[in-house]
Parts: C-alpha cells; structure tokens; sequence
C-alpha cells in the first residue's frame, strides 16, 4: 500500500473510533463505506466483496468498541447486567447468520445495500421522532426478555450490515427501555466488541476466494484493518470525553447527520 491510502485509514480510524466513542454505534458507518470503497476498487463484486466489507469492519469495530467501553467504565458507565442481558442473544443469532453468509453464495452486494439503506433510514426515522421524556422508573422496571428481544435483533442487524448493531440498538434501548441518549450509547458500545467475537471467528475460518496482497486470516484483511485500528486508538477515547460533555439533543443531531449524509450516499450509488 502506498503512504496515502495508509494515511487516509489512520484518518478514517480515526473518525470511526471517535464516532464510537461518541455515539456509541461502534463505527461502523465509517467502516463499512472505507471497505467497500477499498475492495471495489480492486474489482472485487458480489458475495466476495459482502464478506470483505463485513469481516473487516467487525474486526475495526471490535478494537472501536473495546476501547469506548474501557473509557465508558473509567467514567463509571459500564452497565455490565445489561449489556449481558443483550450480548448473549446477540452472539447466538449474529454468529449464526455471519456463519450462513460467510459459508453460501446469497448475500450479494445488491442485497446488502439495500439493507444498509433500509436500516440507516428506520434509525434515522427513529432518532428524529419526537418523542417523551424517559421515565427513569419505567426504565428500572423493564422485563430482562425486552432486553433479549433487543439483542435478537442486534446481533441479526450487525451480522446483515456490518453497523455493529447500535443502528438497531441505540433506537430500542430508548422506545423500548426508555434509556436517555448518553445511556443507550453506553451500553450499546459495551454490547459491540462482545458480540461481533463470534462473527470474526466465522469470517477468519472461512475459505477466502480472493488473494489479496498483505497479511490476512480468511477474510479479515489485516494489511487494510490495522491503519485503521491505529486511527481507532487515538479517536475513541477522545469520543467519550466529548460525550460526556455535551447535552443529549446534541448528541442525537449528531447521529441523525451522518445517517443522513450515508443514506443519500448509498441511494444515488443504488440508482446511478
């Protein structure tokens, strides 16, 4: 790789990991677009390049969330009962549904961006719905199969779009368990490095068809992953700081932009 698309990654990691930090999402709104750019650049199309772009934006999600979570816990804002609550049901159906993606040829590129763009759409509709005050009793009195039910679906959103799954999640911690934005966050980004563990050993074991210059582990291309992780270490930390600087609306705008800017990304590539 030349310096600049070296360069370019740092600077992409950082982005995504100060996102991390900052909105809880993992990172992977930066991530995905990075890979998908990279690898259909070297004319990679299809199932092939669906793999590439998820494996190797779980594996910068996973380095995005494990250090937002260990600066969420500095701060105190590690919610270690119901990121477990989550995290389970997430790693069992994620794990699966990477598994029959990495495996079988269905998943196509098509496919995976209508679903990216589905997904950005309902999270963005969500995040700017106007909605009431989270009630911090009802919130306490939450049933623990609510929480399942939410890692149901994350883990099964990360598997299909590579987000991470704080799309999905950040959305239902507020309606469904009436969580404040700063709290859905927290306990998204502690949920991510967890589940995506399962989603990364489906990908690594996995036969990779397309021979790539640089280091890799099936499909996880470490030449690509590791700039980016190095942006990852200097932008996520810096994210929760921020955070927890900053009122809650405003950390919602913040969210709904970037969907909105990725949403008219994919659509004009979907048309054009």
């Amino acid at each position: 790789m030349d310096f600049t698309l070296v360069l370019s990654l740092v600077l992409f990691g950082l982005a995504g990991g100060f996102l991390s930090g900052l909105v809880g999402v993992g990172g992977g709104i930066i991530f995905v677009p990075v890979f998908d750019f990279i690898f259909r650049s070297q004319g990679i199309e299809g199932e092939e390049l669906v793999r590439l772009i998820l494996a190797n934006s779980f594996l910068a999600i996973l380095f995005a969330g494990i250090l937002s979570s260990y600066q969420q816990y500095k701060k105190g804002h590690f919610h270690a009962k119901l990121i477990l609550l989550i995290v389970v049901p997430a790693m069992i159906v994620g794990g699966f549904c990477s598994r029959l993606i990495a495996a079988y040829d269905w998943y196509g590129n098509a496919e995976f961006k209508l679903l990216f763009i589905g997904l950005l759409a309902f999270t963005l509709w969500r995040s700017i719905r106007k909605k009431s005050k989270s009630n911090t009793d009802d919130a306490e009195n939450i049933p623990k199969w609510k929480y399942s039910l939410i890692g149901l679906i994350t883990g099964t959103v990360s598997a299909f779009s590579g987000l991470g799954g704080g799309v999905a999640m950040i959305p239902l911690l507020r309606t469904v368990a009436h969580k404040e934005m700063r709290t859905a966050s927290a306990i998204s980004i502690g949920v991510i490095p967890i589940m995506v563990l399962p989603f990364l050993g489906a990908y690594a074991m996995s036969n990779n068809q397309i021979h790539l210059d640089g280091i890799h582990i099936g499909y996880l291309q470490l030449s690509y992953a590791l700039p980016l992780i190095i942006g990852i270490f200097i932008g996520a930390p810096f994210g929760v700081r921020i955070a927890h600087k900053i009122e809650n609306h405003h950390l919602q705008f913040i969210f709904a932009t970037l969907l909105t800017i990725l949403i008219v990304k994919y659509l004009v590539e979907v048309i054009g």
